[in-house]
């Protein structure tokens, strides 16, 4: 029998009613078509700022400063030059010129380039002795400006070098100089017109009596005291400035133009780990130097150990010297000149205390000599005005004292007496060495 079955009726989609209707719009459900119309208001534009470049930056015109601090060392047939870089930031080098004159070497057509990027110090051979050789030295930066230049001379010689007189550059003037509380004195009440005399006065000291380098001691302003070595002392000044002592702290001044610090450092390890080293007590303040004249190296040791005759102050100064000693001795492999205030006599007997020697230790020390005696001394000048006496010493090794030149007659210590208690109440030390 045949069967028919009944036809199964399709409808188009279109025409179907979906159940699902009610379901959330986001629900698709296969076979439904959806004719929902959705409208929303169109967004309003939000006009857009136009983008406006950065303007680029000024073009760098400015020239950096010329070198400083020149030094010309002649030879025997030869000039070595040393010169110390502008301090503007965007500093980049050197070039360097020779001439027959100091109009030929600022000619662009007389001259002759020596070279470019040129690095300190720079040696010249080949020359001919009592000849005057010109050079001209230009700063530039890292855009290419160019200083106007610095010109300096030099004629090199057979004749050896000797230090006639403190404006030698062949002899560096080394000197301890205790500038008591610079500047506003012991309890910060020095008037301004007191503290100008005094900065006008250590001035002129360094400067009138030609010292190189010199250990200070009692350093208390020290924001007076490091814009006074560039405005007072001038450019070619640089300081080293030491941290303990609270308001009497170690210093160093120099010139750059002969020397180089090579390092400094305030030794606070052993023996220097003590009480006797504690709070203002000034620990020791190491500095090497280098002489741009040559290859010497050298070190030196500023002290101001403690002060007073009272027996605590004399029982601390006595281990201190003792520090000191024990020290030199463990690092005596170069050339070395112990100086500072020592705030004792150097004298047969205990000195200024009643019952101690306490600078016994170093006076006893076979490998160091001080100078600040007799006979390497004129005795009837002296360190301390309101004592008439000489407390501030200065004291070398053998490998420094090989160096040494006289500084007056057959001194090889001597002492600038100022007699000016608006300056200080101590009078600096110094001696003659001899560089090249």
């Amino acid at each position: 029998m045949k069967m028919s079955l009944r036809p199964v009726v399709k409808a188009t989609v279109s025409a179907m009613v979906c159940l699902l209707r009610a379901l959330p719009l986001l629900l698709v459900i296969t076979g439904c078509a959806y004719n929902q119309r959705v409208e929303a208001p169109e967004a309003q534009s939000v006009p857009s700022t136009p983008y406006v470049p950065p303007s680029p930056p000024a073009p760098d015109t400015t020239a950096p400063g010329n070198v400083r601090s020149l030094l010309v060392t002649p030879g025997n047939g030869s000039l070595q030059i040393s010169w110390e870089a502008p301090a503007d930031s965007d500093f980049k080098g050197t070039r360097i010129f020779r001439g027959d004159s100091a109009a030929a070497v600022q000619n662009a057509g007389t001259r002759t380039l020596i070279c470019e990027n040129c690095s300190a110090p720079l040696a010249q051979s080949g020359l001919t002795n009592t000849t005057t050789y010109f050079y001209l030295l230009v700063a530039y930066d890292q855009t290419g400006n160019a200083a106007g230049g610095v010109v300096t001379s030099g004629t090199p010689t057979t004749v050896l070098p000797t230090c006639a007189d403190s404006a030698s550059d062949n002899c560096l003037q080394i000197a301890t100089f205790n500038l008591e509380y610079f500047t506003s004195g012991f309890d910060g009440t020095n008037s301004a017109a007191a503290q100008q005399a005094k900065r006008d006065g250590v001035a002129a000291v360094i400067l009138n009596n030609g010292f190189d380098l010199v250990a200070l001691q009692e350093v208390k302003d020290t924001g007076v005291f490091t814009s006074w070595v560039p405005s007072a002392l001038g450019d070619d000044w640089g300081y080293v400035l030491g941290n303990s002592g609270c308001s009497a702290r170690l210093a160093y001044v120099y010139r750059r133009s002969l020397l180089s610090l090579v390092s400094s450092e305030e030794p606070a390890t052993a023996p220097f780990d003590t009480t006797n080293w504690d709070g203002c007590l000034r620990r020791p303040f190491v500095a090497a130097f280098r002489a741009k004249h040559s290859t010497k190296e050298f070190r030196l040791i500023n002290l101001h150990l403690k002060s007073g005759s009272d027996s605590t102050s004399c029982s601390t100064r006595q281990p201190q010297a003792s520090d000191i000693n024990s020290y030199f001795n463990s690092t005596n492999t170069t050339p070395t000149l112990i100086l500072g205030d020592l705030n004792d006599e150097v004298k047969a007997g205990v000195g200024i205390c009643s019952s101690l020697d306490t600078l016994n230790a170093l006076e006893s020390n076979a490998a160091l000599k001080i100078l600040t005696q007799s006979p390497s001394m004129d005795t009837t000048r002296f360190t301390n005005i309101p004592y008439s006496s000489t407390i501030d010493h200065l004291v070398v090794n053998a490998a420094f004292e090989a160096w040494l030149t006289p500084t007056r007659a057959s001194y090889l210590v001597d002492i600038i007496p100022h007699d000016d208690l608006a300056i200080s109440d101590h009078q600096p030390a110094y001696l003659w060495l001899k560089v090249r």
